[in-house]
């Protein structure tokens, strides 16, 4: 992507500890100044891969045609949820288009501030992108071999205690062929090729708050080694706070999505 000449900013890439990093990106906006979408897209739009988007040399990029075929034929219809306010067992699989009921929580238990939410959460499709996707972040060199995969997420919002806009999404992880954890990227801003909206919001003030009911799509970025591959996705409800850390039984028992 060409940055003009009058924008002296340039994305950098930086590494937080040998399992995660960070993307930032200066180009659309800066962390936290997106506001909540009034209308997210429909569940067409929302779908769309990233080919969709320009790459940073104007071409259009996303990933392989094989990655992206295997992906489209193994696709099934999506899964009936489970019943409403039962979450989805610990340790179930899933194929990528299922959907898993999962739930999130914020404030301090027994307090007005406190609130639970419940979703239908659907990992649709990991899409290869390139080494060249991240060749115009400024510590991009740091990163040489590894190559950026993109988790799509749908999220359906199914239920909110209280209102609110702030609690909390499903936390998605993905992993490398031999079932490890990939190193994951948190972008702030945007990138061309994985492209996240927002649940619908309505309400003022203390009444501001997502429209139970609204969908969103989540991308999520992750980097494997060039000649490895990320394969599948999970959840460990790891967004969630329970009592104690223990008490979590998804922790060593994800849900997980693959083919």
């Amino acid at each position: 992507m060409n940055t003009p000449a009058s924008n002296s900013y340039k994305r950098s890439l930086t590494a937080l500890g040998a399992g995660a990093a960070v993307l930032i990106a200066l180009t659309g906006c800066l962390p936290g100044a997106a506001a909540p979408k009034d209308a997210p897209k429909s569940a067409a739009t929302q779908s769309a891969t990233p080919a969709d988007s320009k790459s940073a040399t104007g071409g259009a990029r996303g990933g392989s045609e094989s990655t992206m075929a295997a992906t489209e034929e193994s696709t099934p219809a999506a899964a009936a949820p489970a019943a409403a306010g039962t979450l989805t067992a610990p340790g179930t699989k899933l194929k990528f288009g299922q959907v898993a009921n999962t739930h999130s929580n914020s404030g301090e238990r027994d307090t007005p501030k406190y609130k639970e939410s419940t979703h239908e959460t659907n990992v649709t499709k990991i899409v290869a992108g390139s080494e060249a996707d991240l060749a115009d972040f400024k510590d991009a060199a740091k990163f040489a071999g590894q190559v950026p995969y993109y988790v799509y997420t749908d999220v359906k919002l199914t239920s909110l205690s209280s209102p609110s806009a702030g609690i909390g999404d499903p936390r998605i992880s993905a992993q490398l062929k031999d079932g490890t954890d990939a190193q994951k990227l948190i972008v702030f801003g945007t990138m061309d090729d994985c492209k996240s909206d927002s649940f619908e919001t309505t309400g003022e003030d203390d009444a501001f708050t997502y429209v139970v009911g609204s969908s969103k799509t989540m991308c999520t970025v992750f980097l494997a080694p060039k000649g490895d591959a990320i394969t599948t996705a999970s959840y460990d409800d790891s967004n969630y706070n329970y009592v104690k850390y223990g008490d979590n039984p998804y922790r060593d028992n994800p849900i997980i999505w693959g083919n």
